[in-house]
């Protein structure tokens, strides 16, 4: 690597890293994240509804009380947090009350009723409906307190306490207690947390190679279009120019991974704190934030594949920049690559949840998906190393420098090409050149 190759990247780096643009992004894309996995507890809180109002028929006349006690919760205010008022309608009238509810429901009067059929027991179906049916939170509590009744009345049929077997029930609950086995022994490990926390990171792989790979193609298009290649090229090498714009951005990208990470590790460290002082409380929540481990081994990792996995698309992106004119013209040829590496993304949910099968072993040593589906590999079964971790890293470092050869002899032809966009034939025409 020569004095030239190096300015090039110290040019490419240092321009943008002193962006507004950069910093906000570096700073923004934590936030997004948070908002994408935290938001909807901070916000339910934030939008706490109020009472609200339901007016139930009960034809059995023996759910109703029941129902109500079991439903007795409170908002933070202390105020009911549902008001259940029991109507009496006869089956002859049941048709045109039920019109002068659905009035009520559209004037807002009440929000909501429940029709409670007189072969509930058999049929297990009640009538539910509202002026919104989006809060299933809250369907799902009247469904299993009626679940509830409808199950202690059955019981009863049959001559037995219903207390009795739910106190039986629930000492004979058995819970799971996951340990990985490593070849230092058993550790604790939740199965949850390592998906939550790959899922995470693999998108962050994802989105940052897309995103800065792009940037690689707009380098290249707006110096081809503004004719300043045909000046940078009279003092350098098309292929030293290619290195060193990828290797300059790659730093861009590294610099910005590293710093997510460091919070991403923060967040990870005192996720339970700031969860339970913004008030999620939710124990099946706090405990998946409690067993996510992000070590170091993990980082590194991710800062690995990322490098690897950017040199490699970026070569394509760099392709795809010199070959044409417009920002326009390639997206066109950007979309198939996008979609190669939403495949790899795709194929990563499947992976993590069986990272030791032979198909998963095969799949992570193509180099197109190996960034982010090697990296899931290691990510879940951390702190063990899976079979052909560093094999795939073998296999990856041959196919870029074999794809940069490559892509260097449609580069250094492409950039100095104005007019027309140039066919498949064309390119291949460059490449035998």
């Amino acid at each position: 690597m020569n004095k030239k190759v190096l300015a090039v990247i110290k040019r490419e780096y240092v321009t943008r890293v002193r962006t507004k643009g950069f910093i906000i992004g570096t700073l923004i894309f934590p936030t997004i994240l948070t908002f994408l996995f935290v938001g909807i507890f901070l916000f339910a809180k934030f939008f706490r509804p109020s009472t609200k109002k339901y007016y139930v028929i009960d034809q059995t006349g023996q759910i109703y009380k029941d129902f109500v006690n079991m439903l007795s919760d409170t908002l933070e205010n202390g105020e009911p947090k549902y008001l259940f008022f029991e109507k009496k309608v006869s089956a002859e009238n049941l048709d045109t009350i039920i019109e002068e509810y659905q009035k009520l429901v559209l004037e807002k009067k009440i929000d909501g009723y429940l029709l409670i059929p007189e072969d509930l027991i058999d049929v297990r179906e009640v009538r539910y409906a509202a002026r919104s049916v989006s809060n299933f939170d809250e369907q799902r509590g009247f469904s299993n307190a009626l679940s509830r009744i409808v199950t202690n009345l059955r019981l009863e049929r049959k001559g037995l306490s219903p207390d009795e077997i739910r106190k039986e029930m629930a000492l004979g609950r058995v819970r799971l207690v996951s340990k990985q086995v490593t070849k230092e022994g058993e550790i604790r490990k939740s199965g949850e947390g390592s998906f939550i926390l790959t899922y995470i990171l693999s998108y962050l792989l994802l989105i940052l190679i897309m995103v800065f790979g792009q940037t690689i193609t707009r380098s290249v298009i707006e110096e081809k279009s503004q004719r300043i290649t045909e000046m940078i090229i009279s003092s350098i090498k098309p292929v030293e120019l290619m290195l060193g714009k990828i290797a300059g951005i790659c730093l861009l990208g590294l610099t910005q991974l590293f710093v997510v990470g460091v919070i991403i590790l923060l967040a990870v460290t005192y996720g339970e704190v700031l969860f339970v002082r913004f008030g999620v409380n939710r124990p099946e929540i706090l405990n998946i934030v409690r067993n996510i481990e992000f070590s170091p081994v993990v980082f590194a990792f991710m800062l690995l594949f990322f490098f690897m996995g950017y040199i490699f698309y970026a070569s394509l992106f760099a392709a795809i920049g010199a070959m044409v004119n417009t920002e326009d013209e390639g997206q066109q040829f950007l979309f198939p690559i996008i979609i190669l590496v939403l495949i790899g993304y795709f194929i990563m949910f499947s992976v993590a949840q069986n990272p030791e099968t032979s198909t998963a072993f095969w799949v992570s040593l193509i180099p197109c998906f190996t960034p982010v589906v090697m990296f899931a590999r290691i990510a879940v079964t951390d702190p063990s190393l899976p079979k052909g971790a560093f094999l795939s890293i073998f296999t990856m470092g041959i196919s870029t420098v074999l794809l940069i050869m490559l892509v260097a002899k449609i580069y250094r032809v492409g950039i100095l090409m104005y007019g027309k966009k140039p066919s498949l034939k064309e390119v291949f025409k460059w490449i035998r050149y």
